[in-house]
């Protein structure tokens, strides 16, 4: 009597238990538990960005080109302080020149103000406000006769 209580119809199991034995019946679960066993290897061998950062700090061949970098940054800064100074110099040129004509006073103008923004002071300064208020009497007065 026991054997036949134990005997359950198909009709009475629940839809996923179903499921369940037809997917392990089938050989679908060897596939599946290879993917999961890829999945954990591969989280294992995955480093974290402090690991990466702590092994590159102290490889050589970083700090060799570290050094590098920054040498060539330092001629990079020193270059660009004399290109600056070179400008500076050249504008001062320009704006001490004698003016001849309105064309080139109007690029003493513009050589004034780039000189200003660049940080010049001092008489290229002086000489650029005086250059400004020349520029506005001849247009008041419409004289544009430069003396040679």
């Amino acid at each position: 009597m026991m054997k036949e209580e134990a005997n359950v119809p198909v009709d009475d199991l629940p839809v996923w238990a179903v499921m369940l034995s037809a997917l392990l019946g089938s050989g679908a679960t060897a596939p599946i538990t290879a993917w999961l066993l890829r999945r954990f290897d591969r989280r294992e061998r995955t480093i974290t960005r402090e690991e990466l950062d702590a092994a590159l700090a102290d490889s050589a061949t970083i700090r060799d080109l570290q050094s590098k970098l920054d040498r060539d940054y330092e001629r990079l800064e020193s270059s660009e302080r004399d290109r600056r100074h070179l400008r500076l110099d050249v504008l001062r040129l320009d704006l001490f020149a004698h003016t001849r004509s309105r064309t080139q006073h109007e690029r003493q103008l513009e050589a004034g103000k780039e000189y200003i923004d660049l940080g010049g002071n001092g008489y290229g300064h002086a000489r650029y406000e005086a250059l400004k208020t020349d520029y506005v009497r001849r247009e008041t007065a419409c004289d544009w006769e430069y003396q040679q």
